[in-house]
């Protein structure tokens, strides 16, 4: 019995020396970080090998604009939460990580926007569009090879690039979406397409506000209209590619349309052809 004691009060004398180690080295740490002088920023642009909208100087020269006083002073007293709301507010970031280590570094990771389209308005002024719908200007730096859709585009990006794409997937059924929200919701359907995304190079907007698409390979224009009965288009539009194209070659038509009911119409560049 006098045994069991002793080593149950060993073990835990054993238990209050590994607390107290822990806990001096936890203040020491945090003693260490509050005295710690910056060394240097690193920067890592997490996507720098699918975009190339903004680079680890543009960083650097946004802190010295915004007169950030960063290396050479301690880390607890870095903005850090001030430095990542103004690098996020650049049009071409979609978010921004900034934290700091114990070894005296400043980290800062970025990851662009992705565009997925590039829109050309009736006015000759071009912006893009991202994956998740939100405008951004064109770059000085880097021309992304995305889908095109210009023509009679209305919206200017000045009123709409505060505004996200994507909300008209939220939208009540009574509101009418805009035209924009129209390119988005199509181009977002091929996008997502391994088959059509390659294949479709760009869409054009007709007086009637209908949607005619230009595909990369072959001589033809594909009429798809407005967006009721989306899906139902596109698996005619994949079927065409998938059993019509395989048998004629890409040069044969002249015209594909959509907007007949359970069926496309081909023209050929010397008659019509119908599959159902």
């Amino acid at each position: 019995m006098k045994n069991k004691w002793l080593k149950i009060v060993v073990q835990t004398f054993i238990w209050l020396i590994f607390i107290g180690v822990f806990v001096v080295s936890l203040g020491f740490t945090e003693k260490q970080r509050t005295t710690e002088l910056c060394k240097k920023i690193l920067v890592n642009i997490l996507d720098s090998n699918q975009n190339h909208f903004i680079d680890s100087v543009d960083i650097i020269q946004l802190l010295k604009n915004k007169n950030y006083k960063i290396t050479h002073y301690p880390l607890s007293e870095l903005p850090l939460d001030n430095i990542e709301k103004d690098i996020t507010h650049l049009s071409v970031v979609k978010n921004a990580q900034v934290y700091t280590t114990i070894d005296g570094y400043l980290h800062i990771d970025v990851v662009q926007r992705t565009p997925m389209i590039r829109i050309i308005n009736y006015n000759y002024e071009s912006y893009y569009v991202d994956e998740e719908g939100v405008l951004f200007p064109l770059s000085d730096k880097y021309t992304a090879r995305v889908l095109v859709v210009n023509g009679n585009v209305n919206e200017p990006y000045a009123l709409f690039c505060s505004r996200n794409a994507s909300d008209a997937e939220k939208q009540d059924a009574l509101k009418r979406p805009t035209m924009l929200d129209d390119i988005f919701a199509i181009s977002k359907r091929i996008y997502q397409d391994s088959l059509l995304q390659p294949l479709i190079e760009q869409i054009y907007i007709n007086e009637e506000q209908q949607m005619e698409m230009v595909p990369k390979i072959g001589d033809f224009v594909i009429v798809f209209g407005d967006t009721s009965q989306m899906e139902d288009k596109f698996i005619k539009l994949k079927a065409f590619y998938e059993k019509v194209v395989s048998k004629d070659s890409w040069d044969a038509f002249s015209k594909v349309n959509l907007m007949y009911n359970k069926q496309i119409v081909c023209t050929k560049k010397n008659d019509i052809y119908e599959q159902q």
